[in-house]
């Protein structure tokens, strides 16, 4: 598949748009989706509700760059799981694990798995394995609802993946406010270890990461549907057996998401300084746009993004799929290979939704530029995806 079957994949995007009443009947789908939920009672005082959870979410992708070319499907996320909320719902459990690409490994570790506490409406306690409260556009949102097929450059440089944690999330009256504590030594995967062993939630003798944040709903000042900014701070104690939260001691993330009617935009940047060895003090942003060409169904994603960095090495380019193209390391330099210090991409794509963000097709393609010292000694391509998103 060539980047130049991205204008047949939006078509085919539109086409499936103009043939919806040949599309299931959605009362049937959300029978279907029912079927997850296995217990519902609002009147049981112990358990409210028990649901299973789960997504799969397949990609094929095709890179054309000047270095060389790739090409493959992934199955890039597949998940499965439970819900359950107890104790006139204040409560939550969650308990999910994943797969691998190609179902190598039925079972590849837990993703999350953790108790939330909400004794009141304004406020959460949460323990277990989670998300870092940090890059609340990008990082906090489920990857069900992302409208791109991955994050940020500058995100995913951060290494800030689900760790052992004790977090407290609070909202009264539009100020939201957070704090948390971390174990850098939570691997992402099981390693071999048992469900319940060091192997998913590590012995916590590693090192430790923090976070603190607020941000504050403004929306009625603006006579907006939403307009919410935060600033997160995550501070690293580092160790060398760390496997998350390892690469700074300090990232600072500045959040805006907005909305108001068809227009989404969620604009994001971060902050990176304390690099190890060859990741040097980073900066980045994205500017990320959507607009509702077709309410509820057929949705238009814009992303441009910028990470500059302090050293030659500092800016690393996306795992996916741009590192499956060689690129020549710097000489003299450990580690510098897919490696330079500034990077520019800019996505555009689509959304069609069948059952909204549970059942969805997406198609985009991204431009994107890695150089050295301002000239492209790095990795320079585009690279067009299809895939679709499933999620219960």
């Amino acid at each position: 598949m060539s980047s130049s079957y991205l204008p047949l994949a939006i078509a085919g995007l539109l086409i499936a748009q103009n043939s919806a009443a040949e599309s299931p009947d959605p009362t049937a789908l959300d029978r279907l989706w029912g079927m997850a939920t296995l217990y519902k009672n609002a009147h049981n005082p112990i358990l409210e509700e028990f649901k299973l959870r789960g997504r799969y979410h397949g990609q094929y992708h095709d890179v054309d760059a000047g270095r060389g070319d790739a090409s493959g499907w992934e199955d890039r996320r597949s998940r499965f799981g439970l819900d359950a909320r107890l104790l006139d719902k204040q409560l939550e459990v969650r308990l999910d694990f994943q797969s691998n690409n190609e179902f190598a490994d039925g079972y590849d570790g837990l993703v999350d798995a953790y108790l939330k506490w909400k004794p009141n409406p304004t406020i959460a306690v949460t323990l277990g394995k989670t998300k870092p409260l940090v890059g609340y556009g990008d990082w906090i949102p489920s990857t069900n609802e992302t409208p791109t097929f991955d994050r940020s450059q500058i995100f995913n440089q951060l290494n800030i993946n689900r760790a052992t944690a004790l977090t407290v999330e609070g909202d009264s009256q539009g100020l939201l406010w957070q704090a948390g504590i971390y174990s850098n030594e939570t691997p992402a995967t099981t390693g071999g270890s048992g469900a319940w062993g060091d192997g998913e939630f590590g012995d916590l003798n590693g090192g430790y990461g923090v976070t603190l944040g607020v941000g504050y709903n403004f929306h009625h000042q603006l006579e907006v549907e939403k307009a919410l900014l935060r600033i997160d701070w995550l501070h690293s104690e580092r160790k060398a057996s760390d496997v998350v939260l390892n690469r700074y001691d300090d990232i600072v993330s500045a959040s805006l998401l907005c909305k108001q009617g068809p227009w989404n935009l969620t604009a994001e940047a971060f902050a990176a300084s304390g690099g190890d060895g060859v990741n040097g003090d980073v900066f980045g942003f994205y500017l990320q746009p959507t607009y509702d060409i077709l309410p509820a169904k057929l949705q238009l994603v814009g992303r441009y993004s910028c990470t500059t960095g302090d050293g030659p090495a500092s800016v690393v380019a996306q795992s996916r799929y741009e590192r499956e193209i060689p690129i020549v390391p710097i000489p003299g330099v450990v580690g510098s290979r897919n490696r330079g210090d500034q990077y520019q991409a800019v996505y555009l794509g689509a959304q069609y939704f069948i059952r909204g963000n549970h059942l969805k097709l997406m198609a985009g393609a991204e431009w994107s530029q890695l150089t050295r010292d301002g000239h492209p000694a790095g990795y320079a391509g585009l690279t067009t995806l299809t895939g679709i998103r499933v999620s219960f």
